[in-house]
């Protein structure tokens, strides 16, 4: 629960496929800059990471379904480094500063829309663009 606390937003329902190239790293990027969790499924004879999922949900939630999924699917692959998900998060000024308090910079400024939300984007250590909104 800890890590839930220093985070102070919560991410809703999201569940995009995300392709890397080197799925640990890419896990780390998650659990480092966003505060999420990851769980590299299966992996190739050469112990390369084939599937996993990483998510925002404390692991014993996700595994034991009793919550929307809340996270990426990742599979191996070319990543396509353009807009991969619209996510919509319950504190969008938290997940800005907790990014930025984990030293990641490729995040925009909270923009307040016209239509009264509040919205940031995220470039991920793949190139692709997190939309966040609230």
């Amino acid at each position: 629960m800890s890590r839930f606390s220093e985070k102070g937003y919560v991410t809703k329902e999201n569940a995009p496929i995300y392709l890397t190239e080197d799925m640990e790293r890419t896990a780390e990027w998650f659990e480092t800059v966003l505060g999420w969790y990851s769980n590299i499924v299966e992996k190739d004879g050469n112990g390369k990471g084939c599937y996993g999922v990483v998510f925002d949900n404390l692991p014993e939630v996700e595994f034991a379904h009793i919550a929307p999924f809340t996270g990426f699917q990742m599979f191996l692959g070319q990543p396509q480094k353009n807009t991969i998900s619209f996510m919509q998060v319950n504190d969008v000024a938290a997940l800005y500063a907790y990014v930025k308090r984990k030293g990641w910079d490729a995040i925009t400024e909270v923009v307040v829309q016209p239509w009264g939300g509040k919205t940031c984007s995220i470039t991920t250590i793949d190139g692709y663009v997190i939309d966040v909104f609230e």
